[in-house]
């Protein structure tokens, strides 16, 4: 259904063979377009709540993240979902001047909302509420040299995505270097309605070798344990930036503190194992090293992590009219589930609400297709 990166993609995008799978499966509209069209920075006041109006659909939305090195791949990313008859999508572009160019060179087609967190405040941003908390993070990220890197951007997202959470909103999030070949929803709406979160295994993920480039969140409830991880990564992110930089920062530092995956799945281990593992890594690949706590756990924690020996085991059909190649593709596939009764540790208990669980699944081949997620290594080859 979904061709992932992770491998799949090359510096260019789509592999050829990935690009002539696609032009058989579907015929792409000559103009990609979004419902809505909502331009503007997301932080501004009121802002989100008039892109949801604008853009969503029945509480669903899908959000792209890209640079404009990417603006192509997003573009076709746009009409392969609009052949699918999906067009509630946002695209959270890492510049206005993305957004702009895309507005006069689109006429309007294409929405296109950009994200002043973690930014300077503009003299109009600074009357706004937490202007100086802002401020102040946006200095520390600049001490830090990331001031207009990926990983502020990759920051941006997830909290874009954990405020449509808040705001009740369904969202499917892609990378740009993905191919959708049918439409996810009847399958995220009913053989996996009942999971919180989707995302994709990935053997190179780290930590709980969870790959978050496609992830789609389903009736999350605010404060319960889904909601409380993407919280704990911003409590991560807020308690980094506290810290004064080095002199000279450590290879391996930036990820460590600042990569949206690393974060996810730092925090996601934190509440599987009911305790908050130390920052950065327990590897201690950055110069503040690991916690006594995770070096004294690290048998517990490798085999939290291991998906394949932690996880529990489901199996689902795949559906009618996907080609099925056993054994890359078998008609039965195998899938990954972890239940999180307990908000993740460090997060804000005040936003807390129990729930009685909300399961986490990751997906079945022939649902999101990787190169490192479930089945066999080169079955991108074979979809379609």
């Amino acid at each position: 259904v979904i061709c992932g990166g992770g491998g799949v993609s090359t510096r260019s995008g789509l592999t050829s063979l990935e690009g002539s799978m696609l032009t058989r499966a579907m015929a792409l509209p000559a103009t990609p377009r979004t419902r809505g069209a909502f331009y503007g920075d997301l932080e501004a006041p009121g802002a989100l709540e008039r892109m949801v109006r604008t853009t969503s659909l029945r509480g669903e939305l899908v959000l792209l993240h890209g640079n404009s090195k990417r603006r192509r791949l997003l573009l076709n990313l746009i009409a392969q979902l609009n052949g699918l008859d999906i067009d509630h999508i946002l695209l959270l572009a890492f510049t206005p001047d993305m957004c702009e160019r895309l507005r006069r060179n689109r006429n309007g087609a294409v929405g296109c909302a950009h994200s002043s967190h973690l930014l300077p405040p503009s003299p109009l941003a600074a009357t706004r509420p937490n202007a100086t908390k802002s401020a102040a993070m946006a200095a520390a990220l600049a001490a830090w040299g990331m001031a207009d890197s990926n990983y502020r951007h990759w920051l941006a997202k997830w909290r874009t995505m954990r405020r449509l959470l808040e705001a009740r909103v369904n969202v499917l999030a892609l990378d740009s270097d993905v191919a959708v070949f049918s439409s996810p929803y009847p399958h995220l709406h009913g053989a996996f309605r009942r999971f919180a979160l989707v995302a994709a295994f990935d053997t190179k993920g780290g930590f709980a070798n969870v790959n978050v480039g496609i992830v789609y969140f389903n009736n999350a409830t605010a404060g319960g344990p889904v909601h409380s991880i993407m919280l704990e990564m911003e409590r991560r992110v807020e308690a980094a930036l506290a810290m004064p930089p080095p002199q000279k920062v450590p290879y391996g530092s930036l990820p460590g503190l600042f990569w949206d995956q690393n974060l996810f799945n730092k925090a996601l281990l934190s509440a599987m194992a009911n305790h908050a593992l130390s920052l950065p890594d327990p590897a201690g690949r950055s110069f503040l090293g690991g916690g006594e706590w995770s070096r004294t756990h690290a048998a517990e924690l490798r085999r939290l992590g291991d998906v394949l020996k932690t996880w529990r085991r489901g199996e689902a059909a795949a559906p009618p009219g996907l080609s099925v190649r056993p054994p890359w593709f078998p008609h039965r596939a195998e899938y990954r589930y972890w239940s999180l009764r307990r908000a993740a540790v460090g997060a804000d208990a005040s936003l807390w609400r129990p729930v009685p669980e909300e399961r986490i699944l990751l997906a079945p081949p022939w649902l999101v297709s990787a190169d490192n997620a479930f089945g066999h290594r080169y079955k991108h080859w074979l979809y379609g």
